[in-house]
């Protein structure tokens, strides 16, 4: 047999006491009064400038998604040859800042990018120097 609907309303408990207070209307953080919706910053939080890493985040798919633009258009053979290299870059960093977290700030992001940096090239370099014994290889089994 079915247990009939209960429409009373939902009792709220905090998680944890000591950080939040809960009511009717919902949960809220004590130590920020001011946030009462769920995913609501108060304007003084929300103002704040991102970190430098998910600034950098943002521009780069603003920058991929233009040269993507540059490379599809048939108009003009100078935007495509500009939208290319453009591309590339943009994806080399996208590899390194894509990795980083987003609070990163300045000189800890540019440390990851040169190391990030610095796998790639050593793994173009080995592939550089793998790849005439592996066609070595390849032939020999012929």
């Amino acid at each position: 047999m079915q247990q009939p609907f209960d429409s009373s309303p939902a009792r709220v408990v905090t998680e944890d006491p000591q950080i939040e207070t809960a009511s009717e209307q919902g949960r809220v953080i004590a130590a920020l009064p001011e946030l009462t919706a769920p995913g609501e910053l108060p304007p003084a939080i929300a103002r704040r400038p991102l970190p430098f890493a998910a600034t950098m985040q943002a521009i780069l798919i603003v920058v991929m998604f233009a040269a993507f633009i540059l490379i599809l258009q048939q108009a003009n053979k100078t935007l495509y040859q500009i939208g290319l290299p453009v591309l590339v870059v943009a994806a080399f960093l996208q590899i390194a800042f894509g990795n980083m977290p987003p609070t990163t700030r300045f000189l800890k992001s540019m440390g990851l990018l040169l190391l990030t940096w610095g796998i790639v090239a050593a793994l173009v370099l080995v592939s550089i120097y793998l790849t005439p014994n592996l066609i070595q290889l390849g032939q020999a089994k012929r």
